[in-house]
């Protein structure tokens, strides 16, 4: 294992931390626990030997440390999609508001306006549709067809009269076409009365429906019997057009045939040339007439109508769209974290007018080192303690961990995401600083020991262990390591679920994948402190070496709080790279045999109402 600056250096602060806590446990326990009698002798050469511990099968927690701040992601800048003034400001900093609340309005006075001339624009166009799709302009065009097939059966007959002509003929014919303009001038005054009568009816229908529901005409239904009714004063007024068009065609023609039979009579004999022209131009009519009809039953009219229907529904769309960019909508439940406009205000449009925060999402935004970040994955259990929140630990679970790293002065972090589970009712804000607690799973149904029962022969480049036989014989056998996380190691081969081996300390395995880190915890289990007493001397032996290392390397333990840093110890110990000495790690060694009577001695002397951490201040504390 290689060692880094940060494990070199960690080695530095806990040689004083523990030379201190041997003090600070000295004097809390006030007993002569450091003489070297023959039982303190005997008791260090039983420890040497160890204790018999059964080989189990179990999870391998590893506990990833991380520190980051309170983040709520769900928040967002509100802003008014168009420049105006402040009218309405419906809620102040702090307030909780709920989605869909009116938070404000700018004036919308003119675009209200807008819209509802482009309401009334859409609807003229509708209209105007609704009459091309009805019956009438093909009527018409026919009714025009018609009349020019008419017009051009008179003007061949001319001709053909002015081939053959006779005054006696020519006469008749002034008579016909007098008794013809009579009879159409009488039906003429019939069909306009009519016509008239038919509107006058339809628009005093619709006049006396509006004023008996003038109240009710913002109802849908009122408001749709209210167009119809006008659809069919409008309908009147048309066939009235119709009417007075063809009342006046007739009379027209009447007119004309008698102007052509006086002409006939006054001018003869008749210029054939003449008449061959009104055949060409009835002809000519005709054709066009004809072509008006083909066009309307193609529904050439209806399309371009629909053109312009869709052009006033675009442009309608467009002033609403406008009317809700003045007006902001909550779009989540949340509280209010900023507002930065006051009634009156002149603002641009997208000028953050407030933010909004949804605080029940609350997550930490964190960072770990390359060492652990392959052992994270999404779900996994995290205990979070935050700054602000003294003695309280909530729970979280990891919800995103980065792909990319970031290289920090050779350092190369990973961004990490934990959602806090249980943060209602703690009032944590945005930005808090906290620490995170990860459980890694890093190896599943492993045959587990404790790490220290494992002895390195570098030299010959294997590791083993000391197994127990079923005659309490003792054998060294070599094993292949797996995953570690610092207190129990996986074996790949050389040992089997069930067997005994020889371990300074008895680390108890998780069972289910869920379960505890062992890492917070030796697994020390009934500590016998007299036996612990005689151990003393043993430890107090290394304390010169280390103080020295200490007090060359000007550490300081405070930010360690009085706390053995185990990790640490266990890193430098395995730690190839020769930048911790031989003498070093035997020590080291020596405290890791040692470690549950060190912590049952601190506990012990915590017990007494002594803290050993008042002693952490560095090396003048000794």
């Amino acid at each position: 294992m290689k060692a880094s600056k940060k494990t070199v250096k960690g080695i530095v602060f806990f040689t004083v931390i523990l030379v201190i806590a041997l003090i600070g446990i000295g004097f809390a326990l006030d007993m002569d626990v450091f003489s070297n009698d023959d039982d303190s002798e005997a008791s260090t050469a039983e420890s040497s030997s160890g204790q018999s511990i059964e080989v189990q099968r179990g999870s391998l927690i590893a506990t990833i440390s991380a520190f980051g701040n309170v983040s709520m992601p769900h928040q967002v800048n509100l802003v008014f999609g168009i420049g105006g003034t402040v009218e309405e400001l419906n809620t102040n900093f702090g307030n909780s508001v709920k989605e869909g609340d009116t938070l404000s309005k700018l004036d919308t006075a003119s675009l209200e306006r807008s819209v509802a001339r482009a309401e009334a624009d859409l609807r003229t166009a509708q209209i105007s549709l609704e009459k091309a799709s009805s019956d009438v302009n093909i009527v018409q065009a026919e009714a025009a067809v018609e009349s020019a097939q008419t017009t051009l059966a008179s003007a061949e007959e001319a001709l053909e009269q002015a081939r053959s002509f006779s005054v006696s003929d020519a006469e008749t014919n002034l008579e016909n076409a007098l008794r013809n303009l009579d009879s159409a001038q009488k039906n003429a005054e019939i069909s306009t009365r009519d016509a008239q009568e038919a509107v006058d009816a339809a628009f005093q229908t619709y006049n006396s429906f509006v004023n008996n529901n003038r109240e009710n005409l913002g109802i849908g239904s009122i408001q749709a019997q209210k167009d119809d009714l006008w659809w069919a004063y409008e309908k009147a007024l048309e066939n009235q057009g119709i009417a007075e068009e063809a009342t006046a065609t007739a009379i027209a023609t009447a007119e004309a045939n008698v102007t052509t039979a006086e002409n006939a009579l006054s001018n003869a004999p008749i210029n054939i040339q003449q008449k061959e022209s009104a055949v060409t131009t009835a002809e000519a009519a005709l054709i066009q007439a004809e072509n008006d009809l083909a066009y309307v039953q193609a529904g050439l009219d209806i399309e371009l109508l629909q053109i312009i229907v869709d052009k006033a529904q675009i442009a309608l769309d467009e002033a609403q769209n406008q009317l809700e960019k003045a007006t902001i909508i909550a779009p989540f439940d949340g509280t209010i974290a900023r507002v930065n406009i006051v009634i009156g205000d002149e603002v641009m449009a997208n000028t953050i007018a407030m933010q909004l925060v949804d605080t029940t999402k609350v997550e930490i935004d964190a960072d770990v080192d390359e060492i652990d970040v392959a052992k994270l994955e999404i779900g996994q259990n995290a205990e979070i303690d935050v700054d602000a929140l003294q003695g309280t630990t909530l729970n979280g679970a990891v919800t995103a961990v980065s792909p990319v790293g970031l290289n920090q002065s050779g350092l190369i972090t990973y961004d990490l995401t934990v959602e806090i589970l249980d943060a209602a009712g703690f009032n944590l804000k945005d930005g808090m600083t906290a620490s995170v607690d990860i459980e890694a799973i890093i190896a599943h149904n492993a045959i587990l020991i404790p790490k220290v029962a494992i002895t390195r022969d570098r030299a010959a480049g294997i590791q083993t262990v000391t197994v127990v036989a079923g005659n309490n014989e003792e054998e060294v056998r070599e094993v292949q390591t797996g995953a570690s996380n610092g207190k129990l190691t996986e074996i790949i081969t050389g040992l089997e679920e069930g067997e005994h081996i020889i371990s300074s300390v008895s680390i108890a395995v998780s069972q289910g994948s869920g379960g505890s880190s062992s890492s917070d915890s030796a697994g020390c289990e009934d500590v016998d402190i007299t036996e612990c007493m005689a151990k003393v001397q043993d430890i107090m032996s290394c304390t010169e070496t280390l103080t020295k290392f200490g007090e060359e390397t000007g550490s300081d333990a405070s930010e360690f709080d009085g706390e053995i840093p185990w990790d640490l110890i266990e890193d430098a110990v395995n730690d190839d790279t020769g930048e911790v000495s031989k003498d070093i790690k035997k020590c080291l060694n020596v405290l890791l045999e040692n470690r549950c009577c060190l912590e049952a001695l601190t506990q012990m002397a915590e017990d007494m109402g002594i803290d050993t951490s008042q002693y952490s201040g560095g090396m003048g504390g000794m």
